[in-house]
């Protein structure tokens, strides 16, 4: 990975915790504690190397755990070796652990125990399935945490290794509602419609909930995405199902630095008129939570392995562009307004110009400008979106159908798609062309 952190990757957010218990409140503590002494395992990661690519794969057919997302790769000798993860960092994985553990047997909920203890074995014997399948057993409970190694498509070469990470949150309850309310009439849309045999399938049971985050460390610290859908790779989910996770903090920094400045610089004061601050914290918040809840109907055979480093790409473009289509079973539910949908589609395009316009110089956030450069392309060759000397003018009903078009043509790589493809597909819409940013 090896690139140059521009601040300390650790966020805490000053949250009003009145309806904690005296027992919630000391456990929290300890997670919080555990958090903070995640990020120096982060930024002992990210001194790693680079290697390149071809090298990586040539070392890799006599050492296969070589592309292991758990491990570091350093030579020796002349010769590529794998350290696993809980080898590597082992001193400084251990009072995170402790921590854990300690926060295990003091709080009063048993089964949040049995899965932080989990976690804290995880951290320091490498077993990260066991950890998980403990995990995505345990109902939302009023304390939340997830710390490890998890994310990995900040990784440019295979999209494999996993960056170490941890939040710490409290359940907002009414956001989690919400959350469950349109997980369930998407599911129910969805069971209507063909599946495509290349698709794995995955247990019903999706955990969803919504956070109040209080604290951010490692790598989500330094993008803070403001949703996550785990696990990560179709075989886990396969067997375990997977949870969908929203962070409210997370989207209210995020309106705040990207979407508004954005929104105010490329629309006209006339069209700016019609969407409120509100209307736009909403629409994101909207737009991320569908994007999470499609991720687990996107899981196909051998997808990562086809389009390899290219596939974080095309993946997170095709989750955003199938929850605005699920969109419309809420629409048709009347759980959520036409200007609400408008919201969702208008967020994404701002962050999307917005990822474009910093995708030179913000390297780790590549992938997703990528993807968003790609949308901006595909709407304005198909009339949906037009960049003009001094704003952009979209069109909502042309956008709806070319969202429908571009996320057929996504899903089919996805499921068919070869490295090449993508790449032929990528270089056609993913170049920055200055008529798109003239403004």
């Amino acid at each position: 990975m090896g690139r140059k952190l521009s601040s300390m990757p650790l966020i805490e957010f000053n949250l009003q915790l009145t309806k904690l218990s005296k027992n919630e409140r000391a456990v929290l503590k300890l997670l919080i504690e555990a958090g903070k002494l995640i990020v120096p395992v982060y930024l002992e990661q990210e001194k790693e190397p680079k290697i390149d690519r071809k090298t990586l794969e040539k070392a890799a057919k006599e050492n296969p755990a070589i592309l292991s997302p758990y491990t570091v790769v350093e030579r020796i000798n002349g010769r590529f070796i794998s350290i696993p993860y809980h080898v590597k960092y082992a001193k400084l994985l251990k009072p995170v652990a402790e921590k854990l553990k300690e926060a295990a047997e003091l709080t009063e909920n048993k089964k949040f125990g049995e899965a932080l203890k989990a976690q804290a074995k995880a951290l320091v014997e490498g077993v990260y399935e066991e950890a998980m399948a403990v995990w995505l057993k345990v109902e939302p409970y009023t304390l939340d945490i997830s710390i490890g190694p998890i994310h990995h498509f900040d990784d440019h070469l295979f999209s494999g290794k996993a960056s170490y990470q941890a939040w710490v949150g409290v359940l907002d309850t009414e956001g989690t509602k919400r959350l469950n309310n349109y997980k369930s009439i998407i599911f129910s849309s969805i069971r209507k419609a063909l599946i495509p045999k290349e698709r794995i399938d995955t247990p019903d049971h999706i955990k969803s909930k919504t956070i109040d985050e209080v604290l951010l460390g490692g790598l989500i610290a330094e993008t803070k995405y403001v949703g996550i859908n785990l696990p990560m790779h179709a075989d886990m989910a396969q067997k375990y199902g997977t949870e969908v996770t929203v962070f409210n903090r997370c989207n209210d920094l995020r309106i705040k630095e990207q979407i508004i400045p954005t929104f105010n610089k490329i629309f006209s004061p006339a069209f700016k008129k019609s969407f409120s601050a509100e209307d736009l914290r909403r629409g994101y918040l909207r737009n991320v939570a569908l994007h999470e809840l499609a991720h687990s109907f996107l899981f196909y055979k051998n997808s990562l392995e086809n389009l390899q480093d290219l596939f974080p790409i095309i993946y997170e473009l095709s989750a955003t562009l199938l929850g605005q289509r699920l969109a419309g079973a809420l629409l048709l539910k009347d759980r959520i307004t036409d200007k609400q949908l408008e919201s969702m589609i208008l967020t994404y395009t701002c962050r999307s110009f917005y990822l474009m316009l910093r995708r030179r110089v913000d390297k780790v956030m590549n992938n997703y400008a990528l993807s968003g450069t790609v949308f901006i392309n595909f709407m304005i060759e198909n009339g949906a979106m037009k960049s003009t000397d001094s704003s952009v003018v979209i069109n909502f009903m042309k956008m709806f159908v070319a969202i429908h078009e571009l996320s057929v043509i996504l899903e089919r790589l996805l499921s068919q798609g070869t490295r090449k493809d993508a790449e032929k597909f990528i270089k056609r819409y993913g170049e920055i062309k200055s008529s798109n940013i003239t403004f």
